[in-house]
């Protein structure tokens, strides 16, 4: 594609996203975060992150700027009217944004940004905008090296972590501080990142994952929302049936539900009417044409599993166990554990749960034997990051020593934790891929119990770990050859 092209499918997306924010009359300011770095006596982005927000300007929460000699980290809030003229001020290379004015080109020798628009399917495997909360429109756009541009203030482009600590109002860097002050998640690398551009439109209405359940009669659903002004404009509609019947559809106005003020947002709950031999029911919301999100929920659980059958009688409804699962405590360790345990049990391991054995050491908490296969689990677990107090390096340790005790089995590391993948540092990540380590997050133990649910077997289970070492594998072979 030549430049001149380039170019005009920046311009036409940048159209297509400004149209549909003042089309859909969701939003009313900007909330940008700048970080930039000086060049001669103007400012050149590296990363610009803006948030379409349902409030007026003036009810915006603030954020205190980081002023350094050569760089400089602030906030603008603007009215959406203002929306046309900084997305086309971005596109052409410059635009003014609150008490200053930022190149986004690069310098004159440098090509202007290639902006693109995406929609952000919080549903999707992949999420183009890197935008956790809620699915969204997105206008994303990537510079030049930002290890370039910030050579043209900072001789070594490193220091500039030091430079950000050194001063009021400090961040523990550039990545800290990018977290922190532009709520834009995951690692960032200097050397390897390019300038980048991100204009969010979130689309808030949500389901809340953990706490869809389902009983012989109705499948509940928990609703979350940022605003009524979203509420106002979404529905959910759902599909319901058994296996080999024509499936059942229904569907429900969400500004027609009780909606209750809960921790900052609006929480709801629903429930969907099932039959006598559901097998499935998936839900969806929808606002202004686009599913917003997606849930399936199996509901085979109530005869077909007699691990999870037998339990239901002590723990009606799984509900402790659920409780321990998904711990808001870091005190909750222990209970975790026993969790993660009866999780894989469910699965159809044979579950030896050493840390409830007294004088065994270092061990790792639980072994979960797949019966059918050589397959060993050694299951290290932690409500905290996965190598707080060094378990992922004893787990690696711990796991290599077995494989060698034991050459007729396939010994799989695995490390359970608490926490959500968002949280996740990459530094641990690359380890646990480095070491063969498969990690389960929040999500991944969530994705494990909807298997559980839906009769997934021990052979699925381990097929679904053995594709996460595989990945992991193929990432490191990729970057190393980069």
């Amino acid at each position: 594609m030549s430049q001149e092209q380039r170019e005009r499918s920046s311009a036409d997306d940048a159209d297509r996203f400004v149209n549909l924010v003042n089309g859909s009359g969701y939003w009313r300011s900007i909330d940008l975060r700048i970080c930039a770095i000086r060049s001669g006596r103007g400012w050149v982005n590296l990363i610009t992150r803006g948030f379409l927000d349902h409030r007026a300007a003036g009810s915006v929460p603030a954020f205190s700027p980081v002023e350094r000699s050569d760089f400089r980290a602030w906030q603008a809030v603007l009215p959406t009217t203002d929306l046309p003229g900084v997305v086309h001020g971005i596109v052409s290379g410059k635009a003014k944004l609150g008490r200053s004015s930022v190149e986004y080109a690069g310098g004159s020798d440098q090509p202007a940004m290639d902006v693109r628009y995406v929609f952000s399917d919080l549903s999707a495997s992949y999420r183009t905008a890197g935008y956790d909360p809620w699915s969204c429109h997105a206008l994303v756009g990537h510079g030049s090296s930002m290890w370039q541009a910030v050579r043209q203030a900072v001789p070594n482009p490193l220091d500039l972590d030091n430079l950000i600590r050194s001063g009021p109002k400090a961040y523990d860097g550039l990545s800290d501080l990018v977290r922190s002050f532009c709520a834009r998640p995951g690692a960032l690398e200097i050397q390897r990142t390019a300038t980048v551009f991100e204009l969010i439109a979130p689309l808030a209405v949500r389901f809340d994952r953990e706490k869809v359940a389902s009983s012989p009669e109705r499948v509940s659903v928990a609703l979350r929302a940022a605003a009524d002004v979203f509420v106002a404009n979404a529905e959910l509609v759902w599909t319901v049936g058994a296996t080999g019947e024509p499936p059942r559809h229904g569907s429900a106005r969400l500004d027609e539900r009780e909606w209750a003020h809960e921790g900052g947002a609006l929480r709801s709950r629903l429930d969907i009417p099932i039959r006598k031999g559901d097998a499935t029911a998936t839900l969806f919301i929808l606002i202004g044409g686009r599913c917003v999100d997606c849930v399936s929920q199996p509901l085979a659980e109530a005869g077909s599993n007699v691990r999870m059958r037998t339990h239901n009688v002590v723990d009606p409804d799984l509900r402790r166990f659920l409780e321990k699962l998904r711990p808001e405590s870091w005190h909750k360790g222990k209970e975790f554990g026993e969790a993660v345990g009866l999780l894989f049990l469910f699965l159809g391991f044979q579950v030896d749960p050493l840390y409830a054995q007294s004088g065994l050491g270092d061990a790792v908490d639980s072994l979960a034997h797949d019966l059918a296969s050589s397959v060993i689990l050694a299951i290290e677990c932690t409500v905290g990051p996965p190598d707080a107090k060094a378990k992922l390096s004893k787990l690696i340790a711990r796991s290599a020593d077995m494989r060698s005790k034991l050459p007729d089995s396939e010994v799989i590391a695995v490390l359970a934790t608490a926490i959500p993948r968002a949280a996740l540092s990459k530094a641990e990540v690359e380890k646990a891929e480095r070491d063969g380590v498969a990690l389960l997050v929040r999500e991944d133990l969530d994705d494990l119990w909807t298997a559980a649910q839906a009769g997934e077997t021990t052979a699925h289970v381990v097929r679904r770990l053995r594709h996460q070492l595989m990945q992991g594998r193929l990432r490191r072979t990729k970057q190393s050859i980069a």
